[in-house]
């Protein structure tokens, strides 16, 4: 007898949910030019000036997520249950906030290296303005801004998902890009090589992988759990609730990247 096929993961169910969708928030002409070594410094300091405050509105997130997290006062008894896995994402987004905070030291120190200038506009208020800003960036700032609590089982699964698809977006499209490179020696590169030796091999590590993929088995667990105490119909629910987080994070993702001019 042919076993039963296994029912796909929330997070799958995510990834094929629109197919071209996915492909223009991961492959653009920035991480085309990033691969064949023609990223001038200024674009690419654009970009990462953007990550940067793309970075300081996950922290924010991450801090409104741990506020509504509904923390056990009694001790789980196993790996499984609502408590179990609340305590599991608690201690991925404690080492996200470690890893991002190490990230962003890590790429000041690689661009002051490099030359890379990474600063935007600043105005009177300390802050930049919203025009200078990538219309990624904004909408990543409304989307880390408007964490709180869903409706129904699984009240952190939006916050989540929208941690595991900027990640997952962000390891896909530098994945990618690194499958793009051309061999030829760094310093041909137009960023002086920091996209080659520094910045590509940080963003595709086998760490960086490991890491979403533990957020994505949170997430696949706990709903896999859900579905086995409620029924399949909570499967559509709560993927219909993941589905409209993940659509807005590829819109976003799609316009995070620079225009490269003289493109193709």
């Amino acid at each position: 007898m042919t076993p039963p096929i296994p029912a796909p993961t929330l997070t799958s169910r995510l990834l094929n949910s629109d197919p071209a969708a996915f492909s223009k928030a991961t492959q653009s002409a920035f991480l085309r030019s990033a691969a064949l070594g023609q990223l001038q410094k200024d674009t690419l300091g654009t970009w990462l000036a953007n990550d940067r405050l793309y970075i300081h509105s996950y922290i924010k997130a991450a801090g409104l997520l741990l506020a509504f997290l509904e923390y056990p006062q009694a001790i789980p008894k196993s790996g499984a249950g609502a408590d179990a896995f609340t305590v599991r994402l608690l201690e991925w987004v404690i080492d996200a906030l470690v890893n991002i905070r190490r990230e962003e030291k890590f790429f000041l120190d690689a661009a002051s290296r490099y030359g890379i200038p990474i600063d935007l506009p600043i105005g009177e208020d300390g802050r930049a303005s919203d025009a200078a800003k990538l219309e990624g960036l904004r909408r990543f700032e409304d989307l880390f801004g408007s964490v709180s609590p869903g409706n129904g089982s699984l009240p952190w699964l939006e916050a989540a998902v929208l941690f595991y698809a900027t990640e997952k977006a962000y390891l896909e499209a530098w994945t990618w890009a690194k499958s793009q490179l051309v061999e030829q020696d760094p310093s041909e590169d137009a960023d002086g090589g920091a996209l080659r030796v520094e910045f590509i091999p940080n963003w595709t590590s086998k760490e960086f992988v490991v890491f979403v993929d533990q957020l994505g088995d949170i997430i696949d667990e706990a709903v896999s759990e859900q579905v086995g105490i409620h029924g399949v119909r909570t499967m559509e629910e709560l993927s219909d609730r993941a589905l409209k987080v993940w659509a807005r994070v590829l819109a976003a993702e799609e316009v995070f990247w620079p225009e490269v001019p003289g493109a193709v």
